[in-house]
């Protein structure tokens, strides 16, 4: 009989705000490349459910072998915890994985009932752990494989990363059941997330993915995409557009090139958008993009203040970022201009100098997300250096780990008062709103009276 894995993404707790359902492409990847080496593997998505007697008893009823968590820094920390020790009660071996894990280790596993930790990349780190539980052997000499020994930590040997990952099976899309539950709205179709790519070889000083992939990009081949992007819709057919969740869709301007031609010579009639640098924003692709089908691209702007795009090493100058929002509006796409609020030692003026930046950008939508100092990122010790204490427990990670606006009134490491930075977002939601509106009358001058009532309220 073969080794019965179990993959789990615990995801977040029912009825949590501010996060929604998403596929858990990473333990789709891992799952699918165990099951072509033979392992019988399940997996269970159970992102905003109780964790209750009924999600035990499917996970215990499928007996498995070893058990596999995705975690993350948030409330997926005490959801695996819970879930790991139904685990280990039927003698399963219990592993966690994920950015969370690979982060918190240590903490992992002199806290949770968990026997290894998988850093970074899970594919291969994977297949060599359920081979030595399959064999009865110890976790000596797994490269990427984390776990305690007579209580002293075992940090392993790095596992390098798969280069080609074409060479990858397809994610087990077939596994996660009804796709309904994933789709999100999108102009006007229905989206499901898809990842084409991972890392990403910038040195953003707040970013915690490099623990996960290094400075590395990898990505599939054009061809690889649209063949995930066939598959997905052949299982849901309800899917008209993809929300790329890459770090970095298109760093290797060719190959994005070569994906939109085969978009467009196939007439695949399939929306989309994705994240790009303001570095490589260029007019003659983006007008490629767009007849590919991509509506909306996702831009790291951060900061107004060139001084904190400095701090945090994002390698670019305001300038560009202004120039790559004029080529967008150009390009004829929607753009959305991530903001990082409560960044360390922000004064009052370079906070000011993120909302004139604002209003010269003029993006179509905007996300601010609260700084958070996660564990091994370089700017924790500036954080620090502003009054962060950083936390000592799992427990305290998670309860820290709150990444939406709201999260500033107990943690702003800026030097502006939270009810200034809300007084800021409100202002420039109300302008997105107002800036959208006349876009939409130039070109639909007869029924924008409407809308326009209808946002003035929204914005009153």
């Amino acid at each position: 009989m073969p080794l019965r894995v179990a993959l789990v993404n615990v995801g977040f707790e029912y009825g949590e705000k501010g996060v929604s359902i998403s596929p858990p492409i990473g333990i789709l990847s891992v799952g699918t490349f165990l099951r072509s080496e033979s392992f019988d593997v399940s997996l269970f998505d159970w992102s905003g459910m109780r964790l209750d007697e009924r999600r035990k008893d499917e996970l215990l009823s499928f007996r498995p072998d070893v058990v596999g968590f995705t975690v993350t820094i948030s409330s997926s920390i005490p959801r695996a915890t819970r879930a790991s020790e139904w685990a280990r009660g039927i003698g399963a071996s219990v592993v966690w994985g994920g950015p969370g894990a690979t982060c918190l280790p240590e903490l992992s596993l002199r806290e949770a009932p968990v026997d290894c930790v998988v850093l970074g990349e899970g594919e291969l780190t994977m297949l060599d752990l359920c081979r030595a539980v399959e064999g009865r052997n110890g976790y000596e000499g797994i490269e990427g494989l984390a776990f305690l020994r007579n209580g002293d930590y075992i940090a392993p040997a790095p596992r390098k990363r798969i280069m080609d990952l074409d060479e990858l099976p397809l994610p087990m899309w077939d596994a996660l059941g009804d796709l309904g539950r994933y789709l999100i709205p999108f102009q006007g179709r229905m989206a499901i997330p898809l990842n084409a790519s991972r890392g990403c070889p910038n040195t953003c000083t707040f970013c915690y993915t490099k623990r996960m992939w290094g400075y590395r990009w990898t990505s599939n081949s054009a061809e690889r995409i649209i063949q995930e992007i066939d598959s997905v819709r052949s299982i849901e057919p309800r899917i008209g557009a993809i929300n790329f969740q890459d770090d970095l869709f298109g760093l290797d301007k060719e190959k994005l090139k070569e994906f939109c031609r085969i978009m467009i010579e196939r007439k695949m009639d399939v929306l989309w958008n994705c994240e790009l640098r303001a570095k490589d924003v260029d007019l003659d692709v983006l007008r490629l993009m767009r007849e590919a089908g991509c509506r909306q691209l996702l831009v790291g702007v951060e900061t107004g203040s060139q001084r904190m795009l400095d701090l945090t090493r994002k390698g670019i100058a305001v300038e560009e970022i202004e120039k790559a929002f004029e080529t967008i509006r150009k390009g004829d796409i929607e753009s959305l201009a991530f903001i990082v609020l409560g960044l360390p030692g922000e004064t009052r003026e370079e906070f000011e100098r993120t909302e004139k930046l604002l209003k010269r950008l003029r993006p179509d939508s905007v996300e601010f997300k609260a700084y958070m100092p996660y564990p091994g990122t370089e700017l924790m010790t500036e954080a620090k250096r502003h009054g962060f204490v950083e936390p000592s427990s799992l427990i305290e990670w998670a309860e820290r780990s709150d990444v939406l606006p709201g999260a500033l009134k107990e943690r702003n490491l800026s030097l502006v008062p939270y009810v200034e930075i809300e007084r800021m977002m409100d202002r420039t939601w109300r302008r997105i709103r107002m800036w959208r509106y006349w876009r939409e009358f130039k070109k639909n001058p007869a029924s924008s009276p409407a809308r326009a009532i209808r946002m003035l309220r929204k914005s009153g």
